[in-house]
């Protein structure tokens, strides 16, 4: 992969062609392996214009979030510095959970462009079509009680709404708990699942699903009138490794703040983006719908509900506004 990189690297610091032998010489490696690396990328989706006696030159990337490509984007120290990037994967959740069991460090990322299994809260699936968003989980392993975690899933979502506003210039709508909405649809879901003991955290898998090029020809009738994509709200087609870039660049931004200063500033960060004081949502808790004035969210993350002028604690449900 390094190698692969490299040539990316150089390809892309020059406008016009590069000679076979100019590379070769850069990696310390044959003509005929260039050649390799160049069939290699091709497969990749890379765009490579060849011309004999003038060398390569790189015409269109795929614009699919592939490590090195990711890697352009990136300014974390720790956050994606290991991504493992498959073509197809039954969940990406499933496979960091495998990983970090074996003890893959913090930061490692899993992503895949497409998923058989994926999953969100509940059990629920999450439709993830090939070649079109973006399906990454992240390991985390952060060093405190298991009553402390919820607000990891704040994280992830202040992650998408800060790159969702970078991206297109449209500030994104935060669900409780876990969605990122935009046109009161659903562009991007959330899904922690962790390994503890009684008394501390092992590890955390941080979940995302975010919708960026899917199409409304894409979509299942069952989620036509419910899920959107950045796509198709702004008409643009979106570089996957550079919103993957600018995403994990934000969660690690947001997860230091949850380290040194706790999981009460996250809620708060999250309740000030949401503006959720004052709404009136209704909440379907297992079947029972709960209907009031938000007060916010408390420090763990949960939902304030004022019922009838007493406040009542949600911490699991599906909100409505």
């Amino acid at each position: 992969m390094d190698n692969i990189k490299k040539i990316i690297e150089i390809l892309n610091s020059h406008k016009d062609y590069v000679s076979g032998d100019h590379i070769s010489e850069i990696l310390g490696v044959s003509r005929t392996a260039v050649w390799k690396y160049i069939k290699s990328l091709e497969k990749y989706g890379y765009r490579i214009k060849t011309l004999k006696g003038k060398g390569y030159m790189l015409e269109k990337t795929p614009g699919a979030p592939l490590p090195w490509e990711i890697d352009r984007f990136l300014n974390t120290k720790t956050m994606g510095r290991e991504i493992i990037y498959k073509k197809t994967i039954d969940s990406t959740n499933s496979f960091a959970f495998k990983l970090a069991l074996s003890g893959k460090p913090e930061g490692t990322c899993v992503i895949a462009e497409a998923q058989n299994e994926g999953r969100g809260r509940m059990q629920r699936t999450w439709f993830s079509p090939e070649g079109k968003n973006l399906y990454l989980s992240l390991i985390l392993r952060p060093y405190i009680e298991p009553a402390r975690i919820y607000p990891v899933t704040f994280i992830s979502c202040l992650a998408v709404y800060d790159t969702i506003k970078v991206a297109s210039e449209i500030a994104p709508a935060l669900k409780w708990p876990n969605d990122v909405l935009l046109n009161n649809k659903k562009v991007c879901g959330t899904l922690i699942e962790i390994s503890a003991e009684s008394d501390m955290v092992n590890f955390v898998i941080a979940g995302i699903g975010l919708n960026i090029n899917m199409e409304e020809k894409d979509l299942t009738e069952d989620i036509r009138y419910k899920a959107t994509s950045l796509y198709m709200e702004t008409k643009k087609v979106y570089d996957r490794a550079f919103i993957c870039g600018l995403m994990l660049n934000f969660f690690e931004k947001y997860y230091e703040i949850f380290k040194n200063a706790g999981g009460s500033e996250i809620c708060r960060l999250w309740e000030e983006k949401a503006r959720i004081k004052g709404k009136f949502i209704e909440v379907n808790q297992m079947g029972e719908i709960l209907r009031g004035i938000s007060v916010g969210i408390d420090a763990t993350g949960a939902l304030l509900l004022n019922i009838d002028g007493k406040t009542k604690r949600i911490i699991a449900g599906d909100t409505m506004f």
